[in-house]
């Protein structure tokens, strides 16, 4: 093996100091005696950017995430094996340099990975060979439309590029990644909220003729090559977001999610002794954190594809067998990537939230909200927020992180707009204190639902639907299940009076409501108010003392939000003193009848 004598180089390549230069990437081609390879994308810069394409705040945290916290300190790389493009630097005559001349080169190279994050777009077929018409593309910092708005297909990398490029290694270990968009079908601008940004799309608008795939077609069809496994940060009718986090630090949804995900199961892995983690659990694991704790509307997406109800025997003799490999092994040695006990402190904790009068009607100031449980701005300063509160002539809007409609309201006047806004500011900071209750222990459970006998898969549900919790224990434990819906009232579904028994064995399961106990008088329904919901299940080896609900009304499990308070409170001074627990988050969306049907049927 030769021995590379010119590492000083590197850090002067990978900075970005000889990426145009041809000379410097010759000399590069000299040290080829890597046993791994990264390529990492990430444009926020764009040279061209116009109405049609913003910049972007996410591909250079994005980036640094992705480099630190995935490929360093979970999948092994070591700096040198790792090479970055960004913003000005990640020009297409850069990316096909850096590409064809250093990512592709080295026979012994025995894994690779490539990641993108930036923007997305389509175009329309340049040769012929796409089914649907259009070719899908990534956008390189030059990228350029013309005088009629469509992308200059010189200007971007399309994904017959990708292709070719990709099916060269097929047999090597691959794993390319995008946080990027690359289809408008059912496209939602958030854009801005009243003049404040939300959430970004990392998607290009560009004139197009027809509905696209999202996935890198291959020349075989559907089949991805050998040992090559694709992931996409939404579905081909979806969008990617980035946003700002509550680190201050605007990034991509889907990248922090994966970041969050391989970092907790290989925790879990190292606790249980496991030695490695599957593209599949992966996956599952990823698309469950998008799904439950982030309540994205986009949903991640895989090649080879994911077999809905097959065991591991069955994928096996498919073509989704490579999912079965592991996508990093788990070494005794590693660093530690232990999630920390998150336990917040309910008598200081405060959420932020902007407030936006479009009204004209200047009907509240700051002096007229309590500030116990929130810091309130009318200005935006420079920081993210839990709530974006929009006041209208005739009724508020109330928006999340995400960017995602949570509720609306009516008003008939200054005191019943105070109400209604301090209303939903103590249910934003109740679901912001449950959220915020963080276990180092894998969750061992399963939350399902039920609808109608049948189980039900959407992350949706309309007002007045009635549904069945199912919870599946992997351990001996209590449960304790709270939920704020929608609408900002506060349960405790379990225990509480009619159902009081609380305790799961393992491999046991606890139905919520359980119609043998509870019989047919009292059902769990879906508020019919159309919003966020948060479910929070705490499990423990040992009971806590929890205050039940009382009986208010038709409502056997409401609780005062003073009540729901002091229980979440005494709940984690009791946490704080044991040494395991487990905690499950669930979020999830309601919808009008009306609304509803227009979306799912």
């Amino acid at each position: 093996m030769r021995k590379c004598v010119i590492w000083f180089l590197i850090p002067l390549f990978f900075s970005g100091i000889a990426f145009g230069d041809e000379k410097g990437i010759k000399r590069w081609k000299k040290c080829q005696n890597y046993e791994k390879k990264a390529m990492i994308i990430g444009v926020g810069d764009y040279r061209n950017d116009n109405d049609m394409m913003s910049d972007l705040k996410g591909p250079k945290n994005d980036v640094a995430m992705i480099k630190d916290e995935l490929l360093m300190t979970v999948l092994g790389y070591k700096s040198q094996e790792i090479a970055v493009l960004q913003d000005q630097q990640a020009t297409k005559a850069n990316i096909i340099r850096l590409m064809e001349n250093w990512f592709l080169k080295g026979d012994q190279v025995r894994e690779r990975f490539f990641y993108f994050s930036g923007h997305g777009s389509r175009i329309n077929d340049i040769d012929g060979d796409e089914p649907d018409g259009d070719d899908e593309v990534i956008l390189p910092h030059d990228v350029a439309y013309d005088s009629n708005f469509f992308l200059r297909p010189e200007t971007v990398l399309v994904d017959d590029q990708l292709r070719a490029w990709f099916e060269t290694l097929s047999g090597k270990r691959l794993v390319a990644i995008l946080d990027s968009c690359h289809s408008g079908s059912g496209f939602r601008s958030l854009g801005k909220l009243d003049g404040v940004p939300v959430a970004t799309p990392r998607y290009a608008k560009s004139r197009y003729r027809s509905v696209s795939s999202g996935r890198i077609e291959t020349s075989v069809g559907d089949a991805t090559p050998e040992n090559h496994v694709y992931l996409y940060a939404a579905q081909s009718s979806q969008v990617a977001m980035e946003r700002q986090f509550k680190n201050g630090r605007h990034q991509g949804c889907f990248t922090t999610a994966l970041i969050q995900t391989a970092k907790a199961l290989s925790e879990q892995a190292r606790r249980e002794s496991a030695k490695a983690v599957s593209y599949l659990e992966l996956f599952t694991a990823l698309n469950e954190t998008m799904k439950h704790k982030m309540n994205l509307e986009q949903t991640p997406d895989i090649q080879p594809e994911i077999l809905r109800g097959k065991d591991h025997e069955e994928y096996k003799v498919t073509g989704s067998a490579e999912l079965l490999n592991p996508f990093f092994a788990v070494a005794s040695d590693a660093p530690s990537t232990r999630v920390q006990t998150r336990l917040p402190d309910v008598d200081r904790h405060k959420i932020n939230v902007l407030i936006s009068d479009e009204s004209r009607k200047n009907l509240i100031s700051p002096s007229d909200l309590g500030r116990r449980h929130a810091a309130v701005d009318f200005k935006r300063r420079g920081k993210s927020y839990d709530l974006y509160v929009s006041i209208h002539r005739d009724s508020v809007r109330l928006t999340n992180a995400n960017g995602f409609l949570l509720n609306r309201f009516g008003y008939s006047g200054k005191t019943d707009l105070v109400r209604g806004i301090e209303k939903r500011i103590r249910h934003a900071f109740l679901k912001d204190i449950l959220d915020g209750i963080e276990s180092p222990h894998g969750f061992p459970m399963s939350v399902k639902v039920e609808y109608q006998g049948k189980p039900y898969e959407k992350n949706d549900f309309y007002g007045g639907q009635e549904i069945t919790y199912i919870i599946e224990s992997q351990v001996d434990a209590y449960l304790y299940v709270i939920s704020v819906d929608a609408g900002g009232e506060l349960n405790l579904y379990l225990p509480f009076e009619h159902q009081k028994d609380n305790k799961v064995k393992k491999g046991g399961r606890i139905r919520i409501l359980d119609e043998k106990l509870c019989g047919d008088e009292f059902v769990l329904e879906i508020s019919s108010e159309p919003g966020e919901e948060i479910l929070k299940v705490v499990a423990a080896p040992t009971a806590l003392r929890i205050r039940m609900a009382k009986e208010r009304g038709e409502h056997v499990s409401r609780m005062t939000f003073e009540e729901t308070l002091n229980n979440v409170r005494d709940m984690i001074a009791q946490l704080k003193a044991a040494d395991v627990w487990y905690e499950g988050t669930r979020k999830y969306m309601n919808h009008t009848l009306e609304v509803y049907e227009k979306k799912f049927k």
